[in-house]
C-alpha cells in the first residue's frame, strides 16, 4: 500500500512538471533570483555613490548656511562701522599712537585753571620719543606716569580730579596725597599730589629717553 502511495506521488509530480505552466514558473523564479543577485552587485557602487553625493550635498548645505550667517554678520558690522566711523577720531584722542605729553600737560593746566587751582609742580617719570608713531602691527600699550602738585581747597581739588578722569584724553588717577600748604599770601591751603597714568600706544622701536622733566 505504501508503494502504491509513493508511486502515486511520483506520478503526480511527474505530471506537474510535464505541465508547461510549472516549467514557466520555475524558470521565471530562477530568472528573478538571478536578476536580483546580479543587480545587487551591479547597483551597489551606484548606491554608494548616491549616498556619498547626498552626504556631500548636506555638508555643502550646512556650509552655505554658515556662510550666509557670516555674510549677515559682516553686513551688520559694515553698517555699524559706517554709523560710527565719523566718531573714530575720538579713539585717537583718548588713546593716541604716541604719548603726546605736551598736549596732555596742556589739558592738565587748562583743567586746573578752570577749577582755580595753582599748579606748584609737575613731575614726569620719563619723556618718550614722539617721532615714531605706532602702527597696528607693532603697537603695544604703554603708560606714562606723571605727578601733579596742586594748591587749593578740597572741593576744587575734587572737581579737578573728576575733570581729569572725564577728559577725552584718557587719564587714570590712581593716587592722591593731601597735605597742608600755604599760598603766596601766607594763607593756609590744601596741597594735593596727584599721580596720573597716561596710557598710549607705543611702537616696538620707540624707546623712552629715561629723563625726568619738572615743570612749574
Amino acid at each position: 500500500m505504501q508503494k502504491n502511495r509513493q508511486t502515486q506521488v511520483q506520478q503526480a509530480l511527474f505530471e506537474f512538471y510535464r505541465n508547461p505552466v510549472a516549467r514557466v514558473s520555475l524558470e521565471l523564479i530562477f530568472s528573478i533570483v538571478a536578476v536580483i543577485f546580479f543587480a545587487v552587485f551591479a547597483i551597489r557602487p551606484t548606491l554608494q555613490t548616491m549616498s556619498d553625493l547626498v552626504k556631500e550635498i548636506e555638508d555643502k548645505r550646512a556650509l552655505d548656511e554658515q556662510l550666509t550667517q557670516k555674510i549677515a554678520s559682516l553686513n551688520t558690522a559694515q553698517t555699524q562701522y559706517e554709523l560710527f566711523s565719523k566718531q573714530f577720531y575720538l579713539l585717537d584722542e583718548a588713546l593716541p599712537k604716541t604719548a603726546q605729553i605736551t598736549q596732555a600737560l596742556k589739558i592738565v593746566e587748562k583743567i586746573a585753571s578752570d577749577n582755580q587751582l595753582i599748579i606748584q609742580n609737575i613731575t614726569v617719570s620719563a619723556v618718550p620719543s614722539e617721532l615714531v608713531t605706532a602702527s597696528a602691527g607693532n603697537a603695544t600699550r604703554n603708560t606714562l606716569t606723571f605727578n601733579v602738585d596742586v594748591l587749593g581747597d578740597y572741593l576744587q581739588i575734587r572737581e579737578f580730579i573728576e575733570d581729569l578722569m572725564d577728559s577725552r584724553r584718557m587719564m587714570i588717577v590712581d593716587q592722591v596725597n593731601f597735605s597742608l600748604g600755604s599760598t603766596r599770601q601766607q594763607q593756609r591751603a590744601l596741597t594735593a599730589v596727584i599721580r596720573v597714568n597716561l596710557p598710549y600706544y607705543q611702537s616696538g622701536e620707540t624707546q623712552s629717553d629715561g629723563a625726568t622733566q619738572n615743570a612749574k
